[in-house]
């Protein structure tokens, strides 16, 4: 019987393949869509899963302590000695160990040269960590001079095999060329925050100077700490001794807290410059939302058409019930066909999302995998039979249930049934007109963001990292001869200016006045006396400070800059001559921002620390941009032997900090086009079937003088009404979501009222269009051929 049933569906797919297309397509976008986002948000929470003990592991925090007693969180780490003192002094941490990132540096093999990102570990570090191993043995690094741990990626980069143990090839950095032989190669896995392509034992960071890295506490030490916890409970006694470690030997104030390893993605609510790209845990609910939305959409039309196609089938059912057929028959053939369709839908939408896979991992920048557990295989066909029944159990159980005498004089479905179609229509348009609105806020606020003025000159700046601070001043005079270069400052590199520009990461600023302390926490910016200059900041007072090299080391004619914040938090009508802990105040400067704009600007002090100045910063000339690189780029490395020259364009770096926004962006002009899609086809297809089954009544119109204007227009009306009524629906909600979604925005666009009329409009008018061009086809035809059997 069942296989009579799966027949017969077919049958009526193939009879009726326009409705059959319409009402699938519109199932299958919105399946393929959430399969799609369904794959990215199991890929966003399974991060750090491939580590044996991810449970059990926990990243040092340090905490900063205000003025009014307040605990914020400052950033990561603490010193790498904290490691043997956990191990040694508690007895509830299994064990420990450190890592600390270094940037990346130059490389060569033979001819070649290539960067790598590289990083100092402790001898504890690949027992700790579940880093698969490919060849070799990790802990040789530890006891055989000049040997390293790579990647996978960098054994392909440089060798073109992961096989590359026993291999070598040679580096530069603050000296001459060393040599290091591979130890063993490891696969770093996408999806952990700790990524780096060279290891080095952490005795080999400073060797040299009177500092242990390891064993010895305060500056220059610091490093990522990482506890693995045992049975025993850690308790708030214990946090606290651990955070006197810090007290006892660095004399830092600073309070210890332990992030699981797994909320490290996810959840981490500071400035971590250690973690290149965090995830976004309100994205992963944004875009699980717009899935939700969208395959609700593609639900509600698969039951909007399959509801009103059964109107067409009166004649049928009445047949099948005067030779016979119990109600319980056609109940399960409405049921088969509406399922198998509902198989058919999910059969297509899993063969669309492996096609579109690719495509979708360049877009999101991940290498995602169409792979479910045998847990999500089950809820998916639960899913799509429990739509198939909702789909057809409305129709079987209202047509089954008619008199097979009115059922041969035909009809409509009409009165609740019509409302049940109605309601589910207005639905779609709620859906359509949200998300219309949401998306053009999230342009908006992206819009303003990248135009809004930031108090600096953004074009033409070339920022290059670089180990030149000791011998810069040459460098410098020799790049001002080249007349397309305009300005040229060293400072601290872009992706870490203001170091960690947030208010859990500032630091105190002193000054007195009238024979009193005063303090106030600011950023703290590293800069030489032509940072003003490259980025175009107006000085509103005072000057330019002066950056003398020797100077700075007798410690000599410190001076500061501040910014107009600074100067209002510090309540004096002229800060100028100030001294401070950091120098006299020179200058005040015009507010700017480097930061994203989700941030308020804060108090910035700029002075000159070269030992901490990382990046050189040209303002070029617009003309011959290619020919101005290249001269800075050989100059570069005739001057410092060895060494890359690696540039970025400011304003490129900039709109990088927007990425986030962007995605949600463009990833709710893709929801939206779908959901638009559907809708269209949804209404397309009620039109057409609203058509065929009032073919008789549009044939009578016509005869009594009716234009096929006024058909149209008829048709119009009843779709005008339900947009209205899910217009007046959608407008507050829209506003609720975006006033909140915007508030998480320093500086943010308006919530501009004809953004909502506008969404309106949209919809509105690719309704009409899709309703004039059904109903003009149906209405224009000739009357005699719908009445000729009258």
């Amino acid at each position: 019987m069942f296989k009579h049933y799966v027949k017969v569906a077919l049958r009526l797919i193939k009879r009726s393949f326009l409705f059959s297309s319409i009402n699938m397509l519109g199932f299958v976008l919105g399946m393929t869509a959430a399969f799609l986002i369904y794959l990215w948000v199991v890929d966003e929470l399974t991060f750090e899963d491939f580590q044996k003990d991810a449970d059990s592991i926990y990243r040092v925090v340090t905490v900063d302590k205000f003025d009014d007693g307040r605990l914020v969180k400052k950033g990561n780490g603490g010193s790498a000695a904290l490691s043997n003192a956990f191990r040694k002094e508690f007895p509830q941490v299994e064990d420990a160990t450190f890592i600390r990132r270094e940037g990346q540096r130059p490389f060569f093999l033979g001819e070649k040269q290539y960067e790598a990102d590289v990083a100092y570990v402790d001898t504890t570090f690949f027992r700790f960590f579940s880093f698969p191993v490919l060849s070799g043995d990790p802990n040789r690094i530890h006891t055989e001079p000049a040997s390293v741990v790579i990647s996978d990626r960098m054994a392909r980069k440089l060798f073109g095999t992961d096989n590359a143990v026993g291999k070598e090839f040679q580096g530069v950095y603050y000296g001459p060329v060393a040599y290091y032989k591979v130890a063993a190669v490891i696969a770093v896995p996408r999806k952990s925050h700790i990524q780096a392509d060279i290891f080095f034992t952490g005795s080999e960071y400073l060797k040299g100077s009177n500092i242990v890295f390891g064993s010895s506490w305060g500056p220059f030490t610091e490093a990522l700490v990482y506890i693995k916890m045992g049975n025993i409970r850690m308790t708030y006694a214990d946090r606290k001794r651990m955070s006197l470690l810090m007290k006892e030997h660095t004399g830092d104030d600073v309070y210890l807290m332990f992030q699981p390893l797994k909320e490290i993605h996810l959840h981490t609510n500071f400035e971590d410059v250690a973690v290149r790209n965090h995830g976004s845990l309100s994205l992963i609910w944004l875009f699980s939302a717009l899935a939700l939305l969208v395959i609700f959409m593609g639900a509600f039309n698969f039951t909007t058409l399959s509801t009103a196609r059964a109107s067409l089938r009166f004649r049928e059912i009445g047949a099948r019930k005067v030779c016979g057929a119990k109600r319980h028959a056609l109940v399960m053939q409405f049921l088969s066909e509406s399922i198998v369709q509902a198989f058919l839908s999910l059969v297509l939408a899993l063969a669309l999302t492996e096609l579109l896979l690719p495509f979708f991992n360049m877009f999101v920048g991940k290498d995602i995998r169409l792979v479910f557990s045998w847990e999500v295989v089950w809820f998916i066909l639960l899913g799509i039979l429990g739509i198939g029944v909702l789909a057809g159990s409305y129709p079987a159980l209202y047509m089954s249930s008619l008199n097979p005498l009115l059922a041969f004089k035909g009809g409509k479905i009409s009165g609740k049934k019509g409302d049940f179609i109605k309601g589910l229509v207005c639905v779609q348009f709620f859906i359509a007109i949200l998300l219309v609105i949401c998306t053009s806020v999230i342009f908006k606020q992206l819009y303003y963001m990248q135009h809004k003025d930031l108090g600096l000159d953004k074009e033409n700046v070339v920022s290059v990292k670089t180990n030149l601070w000791y011998e810069v001043d040459a460098y410098k005079k020799e790049v001002l001869k080249n007349p397309n270069v305009k300005s040229v400052s060293m400072g601290t590199q872009i992706d870490n200016y203001l170091e960690g520009y947030d208010v859990e990461s500032l630091k105190e600023f002193t000054w007195q006045t009238n024979d009193e302390m005063s303090k106030m926490k600011a950023a703290f910016l590293f800069a030489d006396g032509d940072f003003v200059k490259t980025y175009g900041i107006q000085i509103l007072k005072g000057e330019a400070m002066k950056s003398d090299y020797d100077a700075y080391w007798r410690y000599e004619n410190r001076m500061v800059m501040i910014n107009e914040t600074a100067w209002k938090q510090m309540h004096v009508e002229d800060p100028i001559g100030i001294e401070t802990n950091l120098g006299k105040i020179v200058g005040v400067v015009k507010d700017f921002n480097f930061s994203p704009l989700r941030k308020p600007i804060l108090p910035v002090c700029i002075f000159y620390t070269p030992e901490n100045m990382y990046s050189l910063h040209f303002k070029i000339a617009p003309e011959n941009k290619a020919e101005t690189i290249r001269f800075l780029k050989e100059l570069y490395e005739r001057m410092n032997p060895g060494q890359f020259f690696t540039y970025e364009f400011f304003d490129d770096a900039l709109s990088r900090t927007y990425a986030p926004e962007r995605q949600q962006g463009y990833v709710s002009l893709i929801f939206t086009f779908i959901a638009i899609l559907i809708a269209m086809m949804g209404v397309f297809g009620l039109v057409a079937l609203s058509a065929q089954q009032r073919t008789k009544e549009i044939g009578i119109r016509k005869v009594n003088g009716a234009h096929t204007e006024r058909i149209v227009k008829m048709f119009c009306r009843e779709y005008m009404l339900r947009l209205a009524i899910a217009f007046v629906v959608a407008c507050p909600v829209a506003y609720f979501l975006m006033h909140n979604w915007l508030a998480g925005f320093a500086y943010r666009t308006t919530l501009s009222w004809w953004l909502f009329p506008l969404a309106g409009l949209i919809i509105l008018l690719i309704t009409l269009l899709t309703v004039i061009g059904q109903s003009y086809r149906s209405a224009s035809q000739n009357p005699v051929k719908s009445l000729r059997y009258e």
